[in-house]
């Protein structure tokens, strides 16, 4: 018996033995002096009662070691339940040799945590009538007319390609079957065809968009799943449509509405002083801090607005962005999506992942599948990560991460700016702290 259903239990029975002592007399006695009625409280909830503390306690011990131990220069995380926060925690400073505590209102580069968010904007538009996920990109890029497809995706060397079949649909793009590399560090030629003509260092999205259009593609559209470029290329689709920058689009739609003060592609002057430091640490070298572009995130740094990759956040801002999915699309009166759409967004869209079958390079982990910008839980056991299946969640390349369940009404958001080679991923392991400690209802 979990200790809520105890409380429950012990405040029923206090009630009914109250009850049942004034029905025995319930008129007083005409010499006797009226007493005002005794009116027993529900004991208030405490949003910490759902799980077992000793284990949270050791995930802020966790958490916090990451710190300690010099790998990552400040954290800052969340756990919520029905709305309410339950565990908060921030460790480390803003700065690498700075004493500011960071808080909730510390602005950190989120990277892919992107990628939801531009899914979310053109979800909006579909709603619109200004899209539909089924169109051909050619209808708003017509530089992809001309796509070329790789025989060998996986060869090292320049492989002999064909005419694509079809052209890929924003569907696809939002689930990342659309064939396209990334450039993210893997050897393959059409990776690093990314990196060589420097895609994402272009100077606007129009060039980032013709400088993919010579690149082939992995795959025929729709046949398999890769992390790809698809998110910036909705960014791309975002600000044909609207003739607007995709940032202009999300404060006008997104972080307006939702209050998020803190959110864009680039910090202002008054918020730089609240911008983490961007560090990196291996097991050779110390945490130092990474310099250029990525250390400034100001406007002339940043020109172009990545949907894939490009906003700074705060804690505070994104947790409303995830309480805005999980309440079905709606926050404090505001509604950005109808609840079909949060549906399509956090539902998976693949195949179902065969862990016997053998290994390929485009095969997912197991027991996870992908729906528009986030990864979905397929399979509570198989994924080895102990949230239900419907836990959707993603993560950004300086470590940063979330998950929202909405079986059990849990977001967990975890901010950190750490750009090792190695990594410093916290969400697999605070995942399994959180089920192992969740109390079932």
């Amino acid at each position: 018996m979990t200790r809520k259903t105890l409380l429950r239990i012990c405040s029923g029975l206090l009630l009914i033995s109250v009850a049942a002592c004034g029905a025995q007399d319930s008129k007083p006695k005409a010499d006797e002096q009226a007493v005002e009625p005794l009116v027993v409280e529900a004991p208030k909830s405490n949003p910490e009662d759902s799980f077992f503390t000793p284990i949270l306690d050791k995930l802020d011990d966790s958490l916090a070691a990451s710190v300690k131990s010099g790998r990552v220069a400040s954290l800052s995380y969340t756990l919520i339940k029905d709305g309410e926060r339950v565990r908060s925690g921030f460790i480390g400073s803003r700065t690498l040799e700075g004493e500011e505590p960071v808080s909730d209102k510390t602005i950190y580069r989120i990277y892919s945590m992107t990628k939801p968010v531009t899914a979310v904007a053109i979800l909006m538009l579909q709603e619109d009538g200004k899209l539909d996920l089924d169109d051909p990109i050619t209808k708003y890029l017509p530089e992809m007319k001309s796509l070329q497809v790789a025989n060998s995706p996986g060869s090292a060397t320049k492989s002999a390609t064909h005419p694509v079949p079809q052209p890929p649909t924003i569907r696809q793009l939002l689930t990342h079957t659309a064939g396209f590399g990334y450039g993210d560090g893997k050897q393959d030629y059409i990776n690093r065809q990314f990196t060589e003509r420097k895609v994402l260092a272009a100077p606007s999205m129009d060039e980032v968009v013709r400088r993919t259009a010579a690149i082939p593609l992995k795959y025929d559209p729709g046949t398999a799943w890769s992390y790809s470029i698809a998110s910036d290329l909705q960014g791309a689709i975002i600000e044909r449509i609207t003739d607007k920058s995709l940032g202009d689009f999300m404060q006008e739609r997104i972080f307006g509405p939702l209050k998020m003060t803190d959110t864009a592609f680039y910090v202002s002057p008054e918020q730089k002083a609240r911008l983490a430091d961007a560090t990196a640490w291996t097991p050779d070298t110390p945490i130092h801090l990474v310099g250029g572009p990525l250390a400034k995130m100001d406007r002339a740094s940043v020109p172009v607005d990545y949907g894939g990759q490009g906003l700074v956040s705060t804690l505070a801002d994104y947790e409303r962005f995830a309480l805005m999915l999980l309440n079905d699309g709606t926050l404090d009166g505001q509604t950005l999506l109808k609840p079909e759409s949060v549906a399509l967004l956090r539902t998976n869209a693949l195949p179902i992942v065969d862990p016997e079958a053998p290994q390929t390079m485009f095969k997912r982990k197991a027991g996870t599948g992908y729906g528009f910008g986030v990864g979905v839980v397929t399979d509570t056991i198989q994924s080895g990560l102990a949230a239900p299946e419907g836990t959707y969640f993603w993560d950004g390349a300086s470590g940063t991460w979330f998950w929202i369940d909405p079986r059990n009404k849990v977001i967990f958001i975890g901010l950190q700016q750490n750009f090792s080679p190695a990594g410093v991923n916290m969400r697999a392991s605070s995942m399994r702290s959180v089920y192992h400690a969740i109390y079932s209802e």
